[in-house]
């Protein structure tokens, strides 16, 4: 836990407010419900009673599983060296970086069913080319095994719900081949979105 003192939007009062900067969930399996539901990011002012939002640095991780997830809010890195978490057991670790927490949850999602989240990227990447919309954005959400689907919501340029889309699970095994290929760098948390499955499509469209 991290203790800081904090300036409401609202008010503008200052109040203590105590920051988790890190969580790992087999320990701490309460705290997921908080990430899906953003209330860990989530403040009420004492003050005004008004809640808003602070965003601050994070770590999840899953010492069962051997992932983890850091979440810095806004960055345009693509990798952070795993030593800045003072862990040196990181590197037998799955690593992912993230910017926002819509990204942090279906990270959460993914790894939870299973599924390799580099190859669902390149199913998004897929689907989106179908949808000839280019600033549209797509979440994973689900998986039902007994359909063999993926599920996906689609959100527009704004943010807002477009709708959803799914792909078979057929398209997802052909697509892991690629996916398991592509390089990664051990020991560093990577951001494994979009831009990531483009790059990595033309880099070995090049060779």
């Amino acid at each position: 836990m991290q203790d800081v003192t904090i300036t409401c939007p609202h008010c503008k009062r200052e109040h203590p407010h105590t920051l988790t900067p890190f969580i790992d969930l087999q320990k701490q399996p309460k705290q997921r419900l908080g990430i899906l539901t953003d209330s860990l990011f989530s403040v009420t002012c004492p003050a005004c009673k008004k809640q808003y939002t602070v965003l601050h640095e994070l770590l999840v991780v899953d010492e069962t599983t051997k992932w983890a997830i850091m979440l810095i809010p806004n960055t345009e890195h693509e990798q952070v060296d795993g030593k800045v978490t003072g862990r040196e057991d990181l590197d037998s670790y799955t690593l992912r970086l993230v910017n926002t927490t819509a990204s942090l949850k279906e990270k959460l999602l993914i790894w939870e069913q299973g599924l390799d989240d580099r190859t669902v990227e390149l199913c998004k990447l897929y689907l989106s080319l179908q949808l000839q919309e280019t600033e549209y954005q797509l979440f994973f959400t689900k998986q039902e095994k007994e359909l063999d689907t993926l599920y996906f919501t689609v959100l527009n340029k704004d943010g807002s719900l477009e709708g959803s889309i799914s792909c078979e699970h057929g398209l997802y095994s052909q697509l892991h081949v690629n996916a398991v290929s592509f390089p990664l760098q051990k020991g560093y948390f990577t951001r494994i979105d979009r831009q990531w499955a483009e790059q990595n499509i033309r880099n070995s469209v090049a060779q």
